[in-house]
């Protein structure tokens, strides 16, 4: 049974992996190759039906993580207890940039919206211990 709790959670970190991947991605390249308002709002549309979505698979593996390997879960996140917290507010921050950088007309609010779609991509490089190529 164990080994079935495994494979449930390797999948669920897997497909958000790869369905987030194209988000952060999106977020990553979003000040560099969207100059004008307009490009930004096309690439913020791009992503926009499934950026919702994706958390709900990374939720969703630290829940089943919770149930099925508590030891693993209590020892993991204790450990990691700062970068999963500033993650988890990155995130949360990139959903309300994302959500109000189209109602908000001010440019102020627009340019710090735009820094928080960006930010979590380059925090997840750092925190996954992926340097710089030199």
């Amino acid at each position: 049974m164990a080994s079935l709790w495994f494979w449930i959670v390797a999948a669920m970190i897997a497909t958000y992996v790869v369905l987030d991947g194209f988000d952060l991605g999106a977020g990553a390249i979003y000040l560099i190759a969207a100059k004008t308002n307009d490009e930004r709002r096309r690439v913020l549309g791009a992503i926009g039906p499934v950026w919702d979505g994706n958390e709900v698979w990374l939720l969703a593996a630290g829940g089943t993580l919770y149930f099925a390997f508590p030891r693993l879960y209590a020892s993991s996140f204790s450990g990691f207890y700062l970068p999963l917290t500033i993650v988890l507010w990155l995130l949360i921050l990139r959903a309300i940039g994302i959500e109000f950088r189209a109602r908000v007309e001010t440019q102020v609010w627009q340019d710090f919206f735009d820094a928080t779609s960006a930010f979590p991509a380059f925090c997840w490089l750092c925190f996954s211990g992926q340097r710089w190529a030199t």
